[in-house]
């Protein structure tokens, strides 16, 4: 049956596609590696330029969806053959030819030798990027803190602070584009929870540090996305605490695991998820491909 494409709405279509996420995650699907904590967060760039969500259709059966993020695609299908995800992501390649990008990228598992295989016949090639997939039992957790700190949650009161919070935290890779209109995104998604979002407060009321803990109920984990501190609170102990903080809120909720994505470009953030016992469960490599471009 051939695919169908569907344009994606938010609040039509959202709930569909986390349950394919959700029921990829629960059923070990081979080919797939997205949270459904990750999807929400991600989806807060819905509006931006080159950042596109597609779906697609078998009758009425939803049968994917593709995420192109500026050539990063993520690519996610019911069917669990190989075939599937390859159609998927040849229908997303298809659609940045149309807007004239440049390359594809996309992720694999290492151990996922079928679809490597596949893809490397395709012209892929390793970018030389990776990720750990950083995973815990969520237990409870001793919190410590520094003298005169405390632990609170995304209050709505807290709200402006918290995206000021968020900005300086991310402020060393460039000015962060997160702003009130993308905050509102976040907090509407169907799986944000106030509560899962640790935040450590200094002594003077300034936000320090966060995380957002996203608990998803259909396979009772919780994926940590993003976690930040700000430059000037770095080095106190904070960012552990709030890890730690995270993973008990999480077992309160009736999560069994905590995962985090581990990127090996960022060791110290590697190292402070270590360091609150998070293991690597599995390696998620990129692969790209250049596309030939019109003369």
């Amino acid at each position: 049956m051939p695919l169908l494409e569907r344009e994606f709405e938010r609040t039509r279509d959202l709930a569909r596609l986390l349950d394919l996420v959700a029921e990829a995650r629960a059923s070990a699907h081979p080919h797939a590696f997205l949270h459904p904590g990750g999807l929400q967060w991600l989806l807060r760039r819905l509006g931006r330029e080159q950042f596109t969500v597609w779906q697609w259709t078998e009758g009425e059966a939803l049968a994917g969806f593709a995420i192109d993020d500026g050539g990063y695609v993520i690519a996610q299908a019911d069917r669990h053959d190989v075939d599937a995800h390859v159609r998927l992501l040849a229908a997303a390649e298809a659609k940045i030819r149309e807007r004239g990008g440049a390359a594809i990228e996309v992720s694999v598992w290492d151990d996922d030798t079928e679809l490597h295989a596949t893809l490397e016949s395709h012209g892929f090639e390793p970018s030389g990027t990776f990720g750990y997939e950083l995973v815990a039992p969520a237990a409870d957790r001793r919190i410590v803190l520094p003298d005169g700190f405390s632990m609170g949650w995304l209050e709505p009161s807290r709200d402006e602070a918290y995206v000021d919070l968020h900005r300086d935290a991310w402020s060393a890779r460039g000015p962060s584009p997160y702003n009130a209109a993308a905050h509102a995104a976040v907090v509407a998604m169907p799986d944000f929870d106030r509560h899962l979002v640790p935040i450590a407060i200094a002594p003077d009321g300034t936000l320090a540090a966060y995380c957002i803990g996203w608990f998803d109920p259909r396979t009772r984990t919780l994926e940590i996305e993003p976690l930040g501190t700000r430059p000037a609170f770095r080095r106190r102990g904070l960012a552990r605490a709030i890890v730690d903080e995270v993973i008990r809120r999480g077992a309160e909720r009736g999560a069994t695991s905590v995962m985090v994505w581990g990127i090996s470009t960022n060791a110290p953030a590697v190292a402070l998820y270590e360091s609150a016992g998070l293991r690597s469960r599995r390696i998620l490599r990129e692969l790209r491909r250049r596309l030939p471009q019109p003369r």
